[in-house]
């Protein structure tokens, strides 16, 4: 990502797999490539970019012969950006710039320059956020809508065929729906949609409520973005597996999460040294943090601490320490 020009091409960094349908003069047409909690590699097929690309061809002939540029912003790079540059200045080789990267850098860049707008980490929204769930082989077709969610209260029902979504002028990819959703307010705001059923043209809108774009922490987990997020509990590790808890003489299907390392290095050793000054050690099995003990995985527990904790929480850290159960108390540091 060292020389893309980021005001051309705007996608989720996240992701491993990004394509866009575009015009020369900067016209998307459409995203191709994402991914939710459920299945990584889901909604990114040869068949589905390939129906994509034979769908695009004849959108852009009619685009093409009668053009209509945007106005796109003044070309940057992510190496321009202040946080990046720092953190490059020290190497003598300056790393490669990876896609995460970017998002970790503009996070970086907003709150230093104070334009970083509330819930703005919740990038790129699932659908399930409006209570809609898409087909993957068919990405445009709903497969399954929430009852009383904003879908549906739009009229929108499974089987529906998406045409247009917000910003998004045409509808063919689940990237589509999440680049409409995306770049919608994240406070109170309507959407406009119109979908096809029966061969019939249909209209509506979702009606959304601030907040709206919060994703709980088991959808969020799969994001790189959390890293960026405080606070943090200041250390790391792997689950146990049922063999290990067993020895240990802990239920199988207890949460058990053993301390690998504590982050007491770079730019956030204060939190790992906070955890060290409660009582924290590596080795210890954490059992339940903050009252929760219901993770499924070392990624799941991360993002429950960063979206359900503040800084400045004490909470109640539980680890299993020599067969017996040792409460110890942390303050969350910024």
């Amino acid at each position: 990502m060292q020389a893309v020009d980021l005001s051309t091409f705007v996608f989720d960094y996240d992701l491993t797999l990004a394509a866009l349908l575009m015009h020369p003069d900067g016209t998307v047409y459409h995203r191709f490539g994402g991914r939710d909690e459920r299945n990584p590699e889901g909604w990114n097929t040869i068949a589905g970019l390939a129906a994509l690309l034979r769908r695009t061809l004849p959108e852009h002939r009619r685009y093409d012969a009668d053009p209509r540029p945007p106005e796109l912003p003044p070309p940057r790079t992510v190496v321009e950006l202040p946080p990046l540059q720092r953190k490059r200045a020290g190497e003598a080789n300056p790393s490669c710039v990876h896609c995460h990267t970017v998002h970790d850098t503009l996070h970086a860049h907003a709150l230093e320059t104070g334009t970083r707008a509330p819930d703005a980490h919740f990038v790129y929204p699932s659908p399930a956020r409006v209570g809609l769930r898409l087909e993957p082989a068919a990405q445009d077709v709903v497969a399954a809508v929430e009852p009383d969610s904003p879908a549906a209260a739009a009229g929108l029902r499974p089987g529906d065929r998406l045409l247009r979504l917000g910003a998004q002028p045409s509808v063919a990819t689940l990237g589509d729906v999440q680049w409409a959703l995306h770049v919608a307010p994240a406070g109170d705001t309507e959407i406009e949609v119109t979908w096809l059923r029966d061969g019939e043209e249909l209209r509506g809108a979702l009606a959304l409520r601030e907040g709206w774009k919060r994703a709980p922490p088991e959808e969020y987990a799969w994001r790189p973005y959390k890293w960026n997020l405080t606070p943090d509990p200041g250390f790391g590790g792997r689950l146990l597996d049922a063999a290990r808890k067993r020895a240990l003489g802990l239920p199988e299907d207890a949460f058990a999460l053993r301390i690998g390392y504590l982050i007491d290095w770079g730019d956030r050793a204060h939190r790992g040294q906070a955890a060290r000054a409660a009582g924290l050690r590596v080795g210890d099995v954490v059992v339940s943090f903050a009252g929760e003990d219901r993770f499924a995985s070392h990624d799941h527990f991360q993002t429950w601490v960063r979206l359900r904790c503040k800084v400045g929480d004490e909470v109640e850290v539980v680890v299993w320490r020599d067969g017996k159960r040792v409460p110890l108390q942390l303050t969350l540091p910024r």
